[in-house]
């Protein structure tokens, strides 16, 4: 009995001794805490189950904020029900802009992969302008400088043929109201693309069209058309980099691009004129 008690003692004056220790030794007690917080950290995120995990890599693009913005691009070439041909080459230079950008990330060589998943994703988007609209708003918390650019870019393209339809303004609106755009900031980009295109077409005849092109007056349809889209590629603004956030399309890209569309539509007219295919 006597050898049990004196055990007794000895164990609650070792507890004793150790638990005056931690008290007394700051830098202990934060070990012990830290690893209890690192094994409740632990146990989360084995409880964590990712919500993408079982998707397939079309359904994982899609959901992404590239995927949602290429279908809010779908669905404003789709507003008017036409597209010219500028609009179509900075869609098409944006969509490979996302491609380039997710392969980097995936680190694989699989570019061609995702530019078929992208383009399908462009053909075949049925999700509305709000729904999409709601989804890159959920995708891009506390990015409104972003959100600023991708609506001047729908803006931008919704121009490309010089007018905005009624359709095309109804979208852009919608998803500006969605994505929480500041009113004033919305009419200073929307002002200035009106006051842009107010101005008279800049003036060339074939010559001049052709200088701005970078082509000679003998080449044919073909080299001129796939000058015209290496133009286009390297003038078209980069929303995806986060360059020029600060500085409106119009004075990075729109100016040029006009004056390179413009010059590409009198070759192209040109060449009709003589007979040439």
């Amino acid at each position: 009995m006597e050898i049990l008690l004196l055990i007794t003692i000895v164990i609650i004056a070792i507890a004793f001794i150790n638990f005056k220790d931690y008290l007394s030794n700051p830098q202990k007690r934060q070990q012990f805490q830290t690893t209890i917080q690192d094994n409740q950290i632990q146990e989360e995120f084995q409880e964590y189950e990712d919500p993408y995990k079982n998707l397939s890599k079309e359904s994982k693009i899609k959901k992404s904020q590239y995927g949602v913005m290429v279908g809010l691009l779908a669905k404003l070439a789709q507003s008017d029900g036409k597209i010219c041909e500028l609009e179509k080459e900075l869609i098409e230079s944006t969509i490979e802009d996302i491609a380039q950008s997710l392969t980097l990330q995936s680190a694989m060589n699989q570019k061609e992969e995702i530019l078929e998943i992208l383009h399908s994703i462009f053909q075949n988007t049925t999700e509305s302008v709000e729904e999409l609209s709601q989804a890159y708003a959920d995708l891009t918390k506390g990015q409104y400088k972003s959100r600023l650019k991708l609506v001047e870019y729908l803006l931008a393209l919704a121009y490309a043929d010089k007018v905005l339809s009624e359709n095309e303004r109804e979208v852009i609106l919608d998803v500006a109201a969605y994505l929480e755009i500041e009113n004033d900031d919305f009419n200073k980009m929307y002002d200035a693309f009106v006051e842009f295109y107010s101005k008279e077409d800049i003036k060339q005849d074939y010559k001049e069209a052709c200088k701005v092109l970078g082509v000679s007056e003998e080449a044919d349809l073909k080299e001129i058309k796939t000058k015209y889209k290496a133009l286009v590629r390297e003038y078209h603004p980069d929303i995806l980099h986060h360059k020029g956030l600060e500085e409106s399309i119009i004075k990075t890209s729109t100016a040029k691009l006009q004056e390179i569309n413009a010059a590409y539509e009198i070759i192209e007219q040109y060449k009709k004129e003589i007979g040439e295919k």
